[in-house]
């Protein structure tokens, strides 16, 4: 087979993925895509998630299977709600005298209400009401279970659990809570029964709303109680207070006439007639004052008031006026020595000392009524002294009855207060009795359908969530993943030329990649390396063609030197003189892919103990020779690099159309880095999708610096069904060819 048969089976692979035929001499880096610059573009992740869509399905159906098991397994619960309303609080007894309207229950009050609805005497009662202590869902110790009956089995039983205990396992299933900002305190009760968590939450309503009509009634009670003993206190207050004020108003003679006591009576009526009495002296010794004058200035006493308003005097003057008008009617017909003159004229003259007497018992009289006048008036003033003198003490005594009376007062109005709040509260008592401050305004009903699990929600939640996990987990994976699994990812992220895919074979000794080609030279495998051919016989060094090639890989096992190997078979079936020369003298491995027993090679070669003749061996499959890498050496790094290396690749170029050398990995010796500055072309060897592209990128960089010429990179051990997922190139087989009739 010559050359041009080569290059024809190289068109043959242009089916594989896209091999650009650049020259190798180029130093020249390619640009790496401006749209996939990064490691991994968005476009490769879409494509990963895709290639994983069976861990995706395992993943969402694991999940599902997961949420189907836990619906067939989980216990189902009904959660129902009663609400109440509380009310402004009446009926007490302290609020009866109150006349403002009560005021609506606070945030303090509705959190105080929700404390006594979960509080523990409450719930112990509602336990007893409903003998949930025989239920097993609040009473553990009903329920049959591993623990319990190997406990049962050997004599040991469990202390049951009391009220208290079961009430606090039925704390854990209820929830009190108020309704936003209203007035409403929601009761949610879960129970694994309908009719268990209806029946609970109504009832713990129902008690709530009886335990607040029982306060009341004993609060009211209570206070009817207190109500009657203080009134009966009272009533005793008063009367010793009222006895004690009677007494000592008897004792001390504070007796009241007309609303004042009897000395401040005495006091004002002898005011009254003290000053009576000087008015009269004043008067009787003005009038007396009067004929005094009269009498001391020489006029005459009958013109005093007293002397005119004498009835006797009055009668005496009229006498005399008459008398006096008989004596002058005859003195014009009678002589004054007339006896009848005599007479009236005696007649006058006693007239005359009549009214002089009586004007001096009238003016003796005066003097008498001044005298009575005087002598009352100093009596009525010695009378008020000795009053005043007495009223001082009685003072003392009548501030002491104000402060008894005011005991009584008070203890009397005190006593009327407290009848009057008996009364009303005896009459409101029983009016609102039965009233109590709250009333349920929606009660629980029994749930048709279990509020937890909802299957629907359950399954739409696990169904997205399963599918956004999976994806998640995917593209994580894609994500974080090392290596590389096609050709733009190689070229975008090296920049190198992509020399092609090898595709993965059955391993074993048999099953060697080497013996796969012979055994089906047309398979994928074997035109996967005729691509490769290809790529090598296009490769130019200036305007000659590359001769030595170099095999390298990161690691060991990524497939170097079963591809270096079944290489050399292809271009020897070609036509072409080749030799493959086993360069790893740590870990030599050419001779078993090719089924070759050990014998001496490079390392003999190299140290002058044998020459080409004894260290060339052909291949037993195909014309290729081969050179072992012999035995063992100390320095296999200076070897590989010394004059004589050089020399025996001189040598061997003047020999055969293609040398190609198996290295050892890079990562693990510099032989690599030494061998590529000797040879015309390095390909690069990474196995597909494993080996970690930092590593990769470790790699190119060190052979770079070692050889300025470009290397290939070629992907080894591809799984091709999953690399159908990642990209569109389609590696097409062709059909076995029908074997030539005898």
């Amino acid at each position: 087979m010559d050359a041009g048969r080569g290059s024809k089976q190289a068109e043959c692979m242009s089916n594989t993925p896209s091999m650009p035929v650049l020259s190798f001499g180029d130093r020249r880096r390619s640009t790496p895509d401006a749209q996939g610059a990064g490691d991994v573009s968005p476009w490769d992740l879409l494509r990963g998630i895709w290639a994983r869509k069976e861990l995706v399905g395992l993943c969402f159906g694991g999940f599902m299977a997961l949420a189907f098991l836990w619906l067939a397994t989980v216990t189902p619960t009904y959660t129902v709600e009663t609400r109440i309303l509380l009310s402004p609080r009446t009926g007490e007894i302290s609020s009866f005298d109150t006349q403002n309207q009560p005021a609506p229950p606070d945030a303090e009050t509705l959190q105080s209400e929700i404390q006594l609805l979960t509080s523990r005497p409450l719930l112990t009662r509602l336990v007893t009401d409903l003998h949930l202590d025989r239920d097993a869902e609040f009473n553990p110790s009903l329920r049959d279970g591993a623990k319990a009956q190997i406990l049962s089995l050997i004599g040991v039983r469990g202390s049951a659990p009391d009220e208290a205990d079961i009430a606090d396992n039925l704390l854990g299933q209820l929830n009190v809570f108020q309704k936003g900002s209203s007035r409403v305190i929601a009761i949610d009760f879960t129970s694994t029964s309908a009719e268990t968590s209806a029946r609970v939450a109504n009832r713990l309503a129902e008690l709530y709303i009886a335990q607040q009509i029982e306060q009341k009634v004993a609060v009211n009670r209570e206070a009817t109680k207190w109500l009657g003993q203080q009134i009966e206190q009272l009533r005793q207050k008063v009367q010793t207070s009222e006895a004690a004020v009677e007494a000592f108003r008897s004792e001390s003679g504070l007796f009241l006439t007309n609303g004042s006591t009897v000395p401040q009576q005495q006091l004002t009526d002898i005011n009254s007639q003290l000053t009576l009495a000087q008015a009269a002296r004043a008067e009787a010794e003005a009038k007396l004052q009067n004929a005094r004058s009269l009498i001391a200035s020489g006029n005459s006493v009958n013109s005093a008031a007293a002397v005119l308003q004498s009835p006797l005097i009055q009668n005496l003057r009229q006498q005399e006026v008459a008398l006096r008008a008989q004596i002058a009617q005859m003195s014009e017909t009678l002589l004054p020595s007339h006896p009848k003159m005599m007479e009236a004229q005696a007649n006058l003259a006693d007239l005359d000392r009549q009214i002089e007497k009586e004007v001096n018992k009238i003016i003796q009289g005066l003097e008498n009524e001044a005298r009575v006048a005087a002598a009352r008036v100093a009596s009525l003033r010695q009378s008020l002294i000795q009053l005043q003198a007495h009223m001082g003490t009685l003072n003392q005594d009548e501030v002491q009855l104000r402060a008894l009376e005011r005991d009584a007062s008070t203890n009397r109005s005190l006593l009327e207060s407290f009848l009057k709040r008996y009364e009303e509260a005896n009459a409101r008592a029983e009016a609102d009795a039965s009233a109590a401050n709250a009333r349920i305004v929606s009660r629980a009903q029994e749930p048709s359908s279990p509020t937890f699990p909802k299957t629907g929600a359950v399954l739409t939640l696990a169904t997205v969530a399963g599918l956004l996990l999976s994806l998640i987990i995917s593209f994580l994976l894609e994500a974080f993943s090392s290596g590389f699994r096609t050709a733009e990812q190689v070229e975008r992220a090296t920049g190198m030329p992509f020399l092609g895919l090898i595709p993965e074979l059955e391993t074993g000794p048999r099953a060697s990649p080497a013996n796969n080609l012979m055994r089906e030279p047309f398979g994928l495998y074997a035109e996967s390396i005729r691509g490769l051919q290809g790529s090598v016989l296009t490769a130019r060094i200036g305007d000659r063609r590359a001769k030595t090639l170099l095999m390298v890989s990161a690691h060991m096992d990524e497939g170097k030197t079963s591809t270096a190997a079944s290489l050399a078979r292809v271009l020897a079936m070609g036509g072409y003189r080749t030799i493959l020369i086993d360069a790893d003298m740590r870990a030599p491995s050419v001779h078993l892919a090719l089924g070759m027993p050990p014998q001496a090679g490079l390392a003999e070669l190299l140290t002058g103990q044998a020459n080409f003749g004894h260290v060339i061996r052909q291949d037993y499959g195909s014309y290729a020779h081969v050179m072992q890498a012999g035995g063992a050496l100390p320095n296999p790094t200076a070897a590989l690099a010394s004059a004589q290396m050089a020399w025996v690749l001189k040598a061997l170029e003047q020999t055969y159309d293609y040398v190609i050398i198996d290295s050892p990995a890079a990562m693990a010796a510099g032989d690599a880095m030494v061998l590529a500055k000797m040879t015309d072309l390095t390909i690069l060897v990474v196995r597909w999708a494993s080996t970690n592209r930092r590593v990769v990128a470790r790699v190119l960089k060190m052979l770079s610096a070692a050889s300025g010429r470009r290397v290939g990179v070629l992907l080894t051990r591809v799984n091709l069904r999953r690399y159908r997922r990642y990209s569109d190139t389609v590696i097409e087989e062709y059909p076995a060819r029908p074997a030539r009739a005898a």
